[in-house]
Parts: C-alpha cells; structure tokens; sequence
C-alpha cells in the first residue's frame, strides 16, 4: 500500500541496540534474600501481589526503552513514505533532479524547422518552468569535457545559458556511463526524492543493468524512421590500364532509410576547390560505391573531402581524406642480379614513372644515410643476408624504415634466419609444381588488400610458412604475403613463369599498394576517427577550424571531424566520425525496474517524488513522548 524508503539506509544495522535493555534485563535481575518467619501467610500474599505489579512496571519501561532505541535508529536513517492520493497536488516537496540532455548527432536531424537537439532544449526548459527553488539540479550531456565544466549541483533550477550552450559533438561517452555519474552526483545531495530525466530522440543505446533512482526517457520526437544518407570510406585507388595507373577516389553512399533515393548530388572539394561532382541513385539500406576520377599534375599533399547532400542530418554527409602523392618517387633494389623480373619491372617503371628513378645499389659504397633518401627498399634475389647487408638492414629497421622482401627458392639459412626474425614466422617448404594452391584470400582491413578485387587464380613457387603475422594474401591457408613491423613479405617467386597470379590484372594493383604503404608519407596519410589518440612527429598541430595548437606529448586525441595540419610542409591528417549514429534504431519497449519510457504527455508523469513525505520528523515525536510516558511511570512507582 505504502512505498517505504530509507535515504540512510545503512543505520538501519544499528537496529539490533533496541535488544540491549532486554539483555540487561534478563541477566541483570536479582533473587531477594529469603527470610524465615514464625508465621508468613500474610506476608506471602501481599509479596505476590507486589510482585505482580511490579514484573508488569518493568515489562513496560522494558518496552519503552526498547521502542525508544529503536524509533530513534529509525528516526537518523529518514525514511519516506509515498502517499498515492496526493500524485495530484500541485507543489512537491524538495526533489533531486538530474537532467541528461542527448548531444551526440543523431540530434542534429532536422523535424519540421528545428533539429532534434534544439527541441530537447526547449523541453528542459519547461522542466524548468515547473522545478521550484526549493529542488536541487544538475545538467549532463554526453560529452564528458562540457560535463567537468558544467555538471554541478545547484540549489533552485537550472541554468538556461548552459542548457543553450550544449551543442552537438561528434563522438560520445555512453549513455550508460552518464547515467550512473548522475545517479551518484544526485546521492551528493542528501535529499530522499530523487529522479533523472533523459531528453533524447530514443536512439538506442545501453543501460545500466541496475537502477536505484527513477530514470525517465522523454522523447524529443515521434518519428521512428529517418531520411538519412552519409558518406562512408573515401580511399585512393588506381586502375591498371593500358600500363599506366588511373588515379581515383572511390567512396560510399550509403542510404540508412527503408525507400529509394534518387537524384543524390555528391561532390568532391579537394586542395581548397571543388573538383567535381556527379548524381547517383541508391535503394533502400543499399551501400553503393562510386568515384571520382583524378589528375594529379605535382607531387605533395592533397587534402579535402566527399560530401552527398541531404538537409534532414547533414552532420554524417562528409568524409575527409588526405594522401601524399609523389609523382617521382625513388626506389632502391639491394640483389645478386642486375634485372629484375619482368611483372615487376613492369610496374615499377608505372609506378615511378620511368626506369630512371629505379637503382641497383653497390652495398660497398653504400651507407644509413644513402639508404634513407630512397622513397622504397625493395631485396630481391638476394640468397643470403649477411655481413654489411645485415647491419644496414638491422639499423634502417631500427630507424623506421620500410622494406619490401621477395623471397625466391634459394634463400640461405642465413636468409631465412633475418627474415625469420624480422616478420616472426618459421619457413616449413618450398612449393613448386606440380603442387599448387588457389588464390582465395585478400585482407579486407589493411590498406594494402582493402577493396582489392582478387579472383580465384592458382599459384605455385612459393614458400610455406607459419607465422603469426599480419596476413595481407593467401591461398588455401597458405600465406602467399605479409606485414610485421611495418615491412612486407612476399613469399611468392617474381622469376616463376609458373604463377598466373603473377600476369593476373590484380598483380599490378597489389605491388602498387605494397610500395605506396611502405613509403614514409603513407604513415603520416592515416586517417583516423574522433576521440581515437594519433601518434605526431611534431609539437604543433594546426585544427580544422586554423587554429594552432603546440603540445609536449607525441599523441593528441581529436575531439572534432576534419582536416588537422601536422607541419608548415602540408602533412595532414583526416578525421572523421565512428559513423554508429546514422544507422538509427529506436528504443524497443524493455522492462527494466526504475526505467520509465514517457509520450507527448511528459509533463504529467516526471516529478512522482511529488507525492512522497520524510516521516522522521514523526519519529522523534514519538520518541518524545516514548520518554515523557517513562518518567510518569517512573515518578508514579516513586510516589507509592
């Protein structure tokens, strides 16, 4: 009938002090002196009768005292007492309230005129509007910085410049997590009646698995479905045609609604222009490539981004990129021969744009610095590596560099030991034919494999190897090439006529990315996320927005998405967002104990503490007159 809580309810294990005078009571009772009369019938009657009245006196004080230890216990923890029949009274009493305001960008959707967030601020000012100045609040949102600054306790209601100052942020801290950080602030502060309210478009979201304070969710709208279009995994690319490479941006749409969209605009702005742009079509839930076609005409950096238009939420329809492009880059070859096999000779006179840019290095005249100015480091048909060869490797390794190594049949031991080493595996065989695998496997993770079109072709004339190693191709389980450390492996033979893969259209694409990934800018072109820590060669970093930020630390987190400058030479680096907002799901009805999902009529549901009463104020009443009995007994047995 009554809903009984304890705001201190853990001075409720002092309950056990109320036996204390029963215990006293019974081991402290003594045994009068007997004394033998001539003639005791009287004296025996009236002893009785004493007696009696007196067992009677001592239960009661006994009980008294015992109610007063233990109404007082009940007194200091505060219980409340919820009186149904007064839901509907027009003041509450003082509340505890934490207003959890939802700010990550499924927020920024666009219903009617106004965006989601916009009408989540507009509720929690009539929040306001119905708090006294008697309750007890604090504002959360999900972004964790904004919430150091303005998450405090505050005595009356909330302030409206903090509420209009929340904006949308790109990347989130849990909801969960909010929640139980409120849950603990509103214990700060001492009050019994306490209630958290979640303004939010109902995007779901995890929550914790226990509740003790009452956890509303108002929705800031009805819409269960969205318009939403976003653009997704903008990378570089080339095509093998006619021996030459063309440069492209490939990208994706993607359409999070349940219906077609036509007549999509998508645009590509890069090195502070728009390039180009083109219309596309897509069906519902569908994730479609498409791209652009690039002419690149000076080696540098190249930075911008790809956008789709769409009004409803524009926060998730740009995706930022950069990439070096060097239009003439320098590769050494450390060998025993002076050619190389003709698939790759191919492809190196494509990739650096001549056989002039290509050098057969003499180790003898060769030393750390000379190595470091080439852009590649290919070692190839090389049967042994050892000596001076092994300290130059072992150093520029050391120092960062990267290589690429093709391992043919005649490796020696000594080969096999440094490369064993360097990518941590364990040759097992050569394969040669007759014996020979299917190519089946491309790594759709690593840059070099990603969105690389590999179709079933047999190889042979390879090694078999167990490594724990990333694994970028592979044939049957059989590893035909890997990365560790940054450096790459091939352990197919580039002399073998036997390998189809070799004269495969995928062949040149492959070894392309192989040396692009080795290159040194390649590591500065990452692209990272928000809220995902960078690793800076510099102490200066220059934000999307210009401003210049100088740093101690060789990691920085971004908070926002977009273009940050590395350094005065255009290193750049692109940012973009985790993309799990625009995929929206709705709140599906769950029954958790404390979780209330409200409707259009919210107003009439928050605020339930408004029927709930502390009652120890009637505890220590009693407690008072539990004493003031005591001495009237005490007094009135004196009197007789």
């Amino acid at each position: 009938m009554f809903n009984l809580s304890f705001l201190n309810s853990g001075i409720l294990s002092l309950a056990f002090a109320a036996l204390i005078p029963l215990i006293i009571y019974l081991f402290a009772k003594k045994k009068p002196h007997r004394i033998i009369f001539s003639s005791i019938r009287f004296i025996k009657e009236s002893q009785q009768k004493q007696k009696a009245k007196l067992n009677l006196k001592n239960i009661i004080l006994l009980l008294i005292r015992m109610l007063i230890i233990l109404f007082t216990i009940l007194a200091i923890s505060r219980p409340t007492m919820k009186l149904p029949f007064l839901k509907n009274n027009t003041t509450h009493p003082k509340t505890a309230i934490a207003v959890i305001i939802d700010n990550s960008y499924s927020m920024d959707y666009l219903v009617d005129t106004q965006t989601e967030l916009g009408k989540a601020k507009k509720i929690a000012e009539k929040i306001n509007q119905i708090l006294s100045n008697d309750d007890i609040t604090v504002i959360y949102t999900l972004d964790k910085n904004w919430n150091k600054v303005n998450s405090q306790l505050v005595y009356g209601k909330m302030d409206e410049k903090k509420i209009r100052s929340i904006k949308v942020i790109p990347s989130f801290t849990p909801l969960s997590d909010i929640i139980l950080e409120a849950q603990e602030k509103l214990k700060q502060s001492h009050i019994p009646n306490q209630e958290i309210y979640v303004i939010s478009d109902l995007q779901e979201q995890k929550l914790p698995e226990k509740l003790e304070t009452n956890l509303f969710f108002i929705p800031t709208s009805s819409p269960e479905k969205r318009l939403n279009i976003s653009c997704q995994n903008v990378l570089l690319t080339n095509d093998f045609v006619k021996k030459s490479f063309n440069k492209k941006l490939t990208f994706e749409v993607v359409n999070h609604a349940n219906f077609e969209q036509e007549d999509i605009i998508c645009r590509l702005f890069m090195d502070g222009r728009t390039i180009s742009e083109k219309v596309s079509s897509i069906n519902p839930f569908q994730r479609k490539q498409e791209n652009f076609q690039l002419e690149l005409e000076r080696s540098g950096w190249h930075s911008g981004y790809v956008e789709v238009k769409n009004e409803r939420l524009a926060y998730d329809n740009r995706f930022y990129f950069s990439f070096y492009y060097n239009h003439n880059p320098q590769v050494a070859i450390i060998s025993d021969e002076n050619y190389l096999p003709m698939p790759l000779e191919s492809m190196l006179e494509i990739y650096s744009h001549g056989l002039g840019n290509i050098h057969f290095l003499n180790l003898e005249n060769t030393n750390i610095e000379d190595l470091l100015i080439y852009d590649n480091i290919i070692v190839i048909q090389k049967k042994d590596i050892s000596g001076r060869l092994k300290f130059l490797l072992k150093n520029l390794s050391d120092e960062g560099k990267r290589f690429l190594f093709v391992a043919d049949m005649n490796l020696t031991d000594n080969a096999k030991e440094f490369i064993s080493n360097l990518f941590n595996l364990k040759f097992e065989k050569y394969i040669s034919p007759p014996e020979n695998h299917n190519l089946d496997f491309a790594n759709s993770f690593h840059p070099i494999t990603k969105m690389l079109n590999i179709e079933p072709v047999l190889i042979s004339d390879m090694w078999k190897i167990s490594t724990k190693s990333t694994v970028l191709l592979q044939a049957e389980n059989v590893p035909l090439s890997i990365v560790n450390n940054n450096s790459v492996l091939w352990l197919f033979d580039c002399n073998s006529m036997q390998n189809p893969f070799l004269l495969d259209h995928s062949f040149p694409v492959f070894a392309y990315r192989t040396l692009q990934f080795l290159t040194d800018d390649f590591v500065m072109a990452k692209n990272s996320i928000v809220n995902q820590k960078i690793r800076l060669k510099t102490d200066q970093i220059i934000l999307p927005d210009g401003t210049s930020l100088n740093h101690s630390k060789n990691l920085f987190t971004p908070s926002q998405t977009g273009l940050y400058k590395l350094d005065e030479n255009g290193s750049t680096i692109a940012v973009n967002l985790d993309y799990q907002e625009s995929d929206y799901v709705r709140f599906s009805k769950i029954k958790m104990k404390n979780v209330h999902f409200l409707d259009k009529n919210w107003e009439h549901n928050i605020l339930q503490a408004r029927y709930g009463y502390e009652i120890w104020k009637f505890l220590l009443i009693f407690v008072l007159l539990l004493f003031l009995l005591e001495m009237i007994i005490v007094k009135h047995s004196e009197r007789k």
